[in-house]
């Protein structure tokens, strides 16, 4: 009996159209070895993308909550080139994710500083997965017309692997914000800047695994990746 995905991959076929995680590796990372400058300068383009988007999603969300700020044009200014944060885009280039510029939230100006600055930090990765949720509309209606394509692959990818990765609980991702309920209201000077160091501790560490070869964290989240991306793409 012939079941769904071989229904899938028949009329793809017919379509001469290749699945879309067949066209690019999923996640996509950059392969030093054999570097194509095609899909490097959309790797780039897709990482613009998803910094931006997740900055103004996490500052969207925190001025909607209740942090409005006189100096909007800081937050809410649509330059990728100002959200860029160099150990973000070292991590980009390393393990195929990384974050956006730290976006400044005052959690005074909330009504629940704590639980409303957690929803803030998660407003970046699922800006990012509602974007994915288009680029993989757009990706379906173009392999509906037999046009194979790479350019939204890639981004989807890329926005995709920003969204999984973000829920790893070490700053300055979305999911060490977790643990704000335990941090002292006065936050002394040593933590203060472990903050600060953490995004170079947390680009080390991916260096590390990287060149010592262990997948430890890939083979855990690289099938939650896949499996969203095809989910996706339909």
């Amino acid at each position: 009996m012939q079941t769904a995905a071989d229904r899938k991959l028949e009329y793809l076929t017919r379509l001469d159209v290749m699945p879309a995680e067949q066209l690019i590796p999923v996640p996509f990372l950059l392969d030093y070895t054999h570097l194509e400058v095609d899909k490097s300068i959309i790797f780039i383009l897709a990482m613009l993308i998803a910094v931006t988007v997740n900055a103004e999603g996490q500052a969207m969300v925190a001025t909607t909550l209740g942090d409005i700020q006189k100096k909007s044009k800081e937050r809410f200014h649509f330059n990728p080139i100002f959200h860029l944060d160099i150990p973000g885009m070292v991590c980009f280039a390393i393990a195929g994710f990384g974050w956006p510029r730290r976006v400044s939230i005052d959690q005074k100006k909330f009504k629940y500083p704590i639980t409303y600055l957690i929803l803030s930090r998660f407003a970046g990765p699922f800006a990012n997965l509602l974007l994915c949720g288009i680029v993989g509309s757009i990706i379906w209606i173009l392999h509906s017309f037999g046009i194979q394509d790479q350019v939204f692959s890639i981004i989807l990818s890329v926005n995709l692997t920003v969204f999984v990765f973000s829920f790893l609980p070490f700053p300055p991702l979305a999911g060490a914000s977790i643990f704000y309920p335990l941090l002292p209201k006065k936050q002394p000077h040593s933590l203060k800047i472990l903050g600060k160091l953490s995004p170079y501790i947390l680009v080390s560490l991916f260096i590390i695994l990287k060149l010592q070869h262990i997948e430890i964290i890939n083979d855990l989240f690289f099938p939650v990746v896949r499996g969203i991306f095809s989910f996706i793409t339909g």
